[in-house]
């Protein structure tokens, strides 16, 4: 995996600024590999256990692999971005080396007892603000009904790498075949333009879009129509092919390392996208055929896969993981101090759990700092200010007993609901409120990124500026690579989504980006230009074939914008306009 950018906190300021980024904290005193490891209660104790089972012996530090394996067997299952967030936010708040993947006994024990939370909650995915009228598609999916009547339906569509990979005719067509499933393939030797019509159809009445991204090509058609029909809510199953690395020929040339990151950053960001929607994205093509034939057989989506079927399940990808580390980190190190007392982690504590630490609490912790049994302390004053914390144990006390209140609600919770079942009373509810009007932004500055695209800076923050509207830049947090809960979050609370793909960059994850929110139906604005071999890429010349994959890309993009009759322009000034001449409209 490419090395995750810094983490960018989501403030919403109630002006807009030159930049979002803020300020990195104090470095968290407690790295991986600490030899502090405070249990001050059961869920703790129980995740302590967990990890000594796994790992077959005591470690202080969780890895990638043991992460993902210690949540599973809790029923938790985040995406890929998910992990990433984690990974990457814990790194950032304790300035821990670039290219660690470990997180801490402590920073394990809050995402797993917060990702807990939010299931037993089943916390709802947040609305998004940039979402058009029901009616525009609902018009949409009455032009789809009426196409499918019209229309010869096949069962899969094939979608995805073409020239020069084999895996249709070796691979997926004979298993199809034997398991009397009808699909259309779009690969032909001999293309003609009555053909584009013909696969538009079977693409829109196919009962099962299955996509391959093979490294062989450069997939930047794929994987911006992969992003599109995951938007679209479509059954899509995905398998996706990792590049090799930098000097890995494509169509006999050797691709670069920008390209490589590139377009690795581009196949991330489709699988955030993917997953996003709580699809599962497949590594091996027989299985995902195995599994397209289920769906098709039971009627599932590709979300209803589960571990019977040998697929790890996502469960509420859309969950923001990262910022509850980013709370505890600021208020610990607004201390001042690499370690706190007791007494003192009385008031960071209350900031992020919004209530105190109770006698019974302190004592547990005493107890468990001075390897004494809690019985001994009753009637005695408790040393608070001798009792010292580092960062990590911090969090292993907000894991242990920030939710414990919420139990007995929980319980009064089920309770109550049986009694309205049974005998119809319902205590009186508070309505849920709208998300406010003016927590978010107005226009979200999506689109090329890099350290020579200004355009930014040179005309679009200007001319919002000037009409006082509210943007996020997400160049100033320099988040790239994979989409990030946080990051994403950030883009749906804005209300006009802004998408400028430049002549000077390959814009794959960019492209992949608008076509996804086009799909979901959100207002979008896309400036789209197409490069030529006289562009230059970070100081790279494209190749004529490269050329060609990257308007290919331009090209799909374009063409579905207006299919769904999105604003696509060439000038940069004439799409910044039209996305504040939207803004009104949706305040």
């Amino acid at each position: 995996m490419g090395v995750l950018p810094r983490v960018c906190r989501p403030s919403i300021p109630s002006t807009p600024p030159p930049s979002l980024a803020l300020p990195r904290g104090q470095p968290c005193p407690t790295a991986p590999g600490s030899s502090r490891t405070l249990l001050p209660g059961s869920q703790t104790r129980s995740l302590r256990e967990e990890l000594r089972v796994v790992l077959g012996r005591d470690d202080h530090t969780v890895s990638w692999a043991v992460l993902t394996r210690l949540l599973a067997n809790k029923g938790l299952y985040p995406s890929k971005a998910q992990v990433h967030e984690m990974l990457h936010v814990a790194r950032e708040c304790s300035a821990r080396d670039a290219a660690s993947h470990l997180l801490t006994f402590g920073e394990f024990c809050l995402f797993t007892t917060e990702l807990r939370q939010c299931y037993d909650k089943e916390t709802p995915r947040p609305a998004l603000l940039s979402k058009l009228s029901d009616k525009s598609c609902s018009d949409k999916k009455r032009s789809e009904r009426k196409m499918s009547k019209s229309s010869p339906k096949y069962e899969v569509f094939l979608g995805g790498s073409c020239n020069p990979t084999t895996w249709r005719e070796n691979v997926a067509i004979p298993m199809l075949k034997d398991q009397g499933i009808s699909f259309y393939n779009p690969q032909v030797s001999h293309w003609e333009e009555a053909l584009v019509e013909l696969e538009y159809q079977a693409k829109q009445t196919a009962s099962v879009l299955f996509f391959v991204l093979d490294r062989n090509t450069r997939n930047v058609a794929s994987m911006v129509e992969a992003a599109y029909m995951a938007g679209c809510q479509r059954k899509l199953v995905v398998v996706m092919d990792s590049y090799t690395g930098p000097g890995q020929l494509i169509t006999g040339e050797a691709i670069s390392e920008l390209e490589y990151q590139d377009l690795t950053n581009g196949l991330h960001t489709v699988q955030d996208l993917v997953e996003r929607q709580g699809i599962p994205v497949f590594g091996e093509i027989n299985h995902a055929l195995n599994c397209t034939a289920k769906i098709l057989r039971e009627n599932l989506r590709p979300q209803d896969l589960g571990l019977e079927d040998h697929v790890q399940p996502i469960k509420y990808p859309y969950l923001q993981l990262g910022d509850k580390l980013i709370k505890l980190h600021d208020a610990f190190v607004n201390t001042n101090s690499k370690q706190i007392s007791l007494a003192e982690a009385r008031v960071p504590y209350k900031v992020v759990t919004n209530k105190d630490l109770t006698t019974e609490e302190l004592q547990a912790i005493v107890a468990a700092k001075k390897g004494m049994d809690i019985q001994q302390l009753n009637g005695t004053e408790l040393p608070l200010n001798d009792v010292f914390l580092t960062f990590d144990e911090f969090c292993c006390i907000v894991a242990e007993f920030k939710n414990q209140h919420l139990e007995s609600r929980r319980v009064w919770d089920v309770f109550t609901h049986s009694l309205q079942k049974v005998i119809g009373w319902a205590l009186p509810r508070r309505p849920l409120r709208p998300i406010n009007s003016t927590g978010g932004r107005d226009i979200y500055l999506g689109g090329s990124l890099g350290s020579r695209v200004t355009w930014r800076e040179d005309i679009a923050i200007p001319m919002l500026l000037k009409h006082g509207l509210s943007y996020y830049n997400p160049a100033a947090s320099a988040c790239s690579g994979r989409l990030l809960p946080m990051e994403a979050a950030l883009m749906e609370h804005s209300r006009v989504l802004l998408f400028v793909i430049t002549d000077s960059t390959r814009g794959v994850s960019s492209m992949a980006l608008a076509s996804h929110y086009i799909g979901l139906g959100c207002n979008v604005v896309v400036c789209v230009q197409m490069v030529t071999e006289d562009s230059v890429v970070n100081g790279e010349r494209l190749s004529r074939l490269a050329v060609k994959d990257y308007n290919r890309g331009r090209t799909y993009l374009k063409d579905q914008a207006n299919k769904d009759g999105i604003p696509v322009f060439i000038n940069i000034q004439e799409a910044v306009e039209c996305a504040i001449n939207k803004c009104p409209m949706t305040r």
